[in-house]
C-alpha cells in the first residue's frame, strides 16, 4: 500500500464546502483543556466573592455552604449548571468554616 493509500483510508473525506479532513474518529477520544489562569488564583478569588454572601454567624454560614455544596453535587451529577471551580471554592470556605471555632 502506497502512502497516499494509506493517508486516504486514515483520513475521511472533508465536507462540501471545506479545504482540510476531519482528523481519523479513533485518535480523538479525548477532549483536552487548557487554561491561561492558575487554578489556586481561581478559586481563592470565587471563595472571596462567594464569602459575603454566606452569612454572619458560624452557623449560618455552614448551613449556607451545605445547601451550596449540594446544589453543586446535583448539577455534577446531571452535567448542568457545574462549575468546578465554584465547587472548589465552596469546599476550601466549608474547611475553612469547620477549622474555626464555634461562638
Amino acid at each position: 500500500m502506497t502512502d497516499s493509500q494509506t493517508t486516504r483510508r486514515n483520513t475521511i473525506q472533508a465536507p462540501a464546502g471545506t479545504t482540510r479532513p476531519h482528523p481519523p474518529a479513533r485518535g480523538r477520544r479525548h477532549l483536552r483543556a487548557m487554561r491561561s489562569e492558575d487554578p489556586e488564583a481561581l478559586i481563592a478569588a470565587r471563595a472571596e466573592a462567594l464569602r459575603p454572601f454566606l452569612g454572619a454567624t458560624s452557623e449560618a454560614r455552614l448551613a449556607a455552604i451545605r445547601r451550596l455544596l449540594r446544589a453543586e453535587r446535583r448539577a455534577a451529577r446531571s452535567g448542568v449548571g457545574y462549575d468546578a471551580v465554584r465547587h472548589a471554592a465552596l469546599h476550601r470556605l466549608m474547611s475553612e468554616s469547620e477549622r474555626q471555632p464555634r461562638c
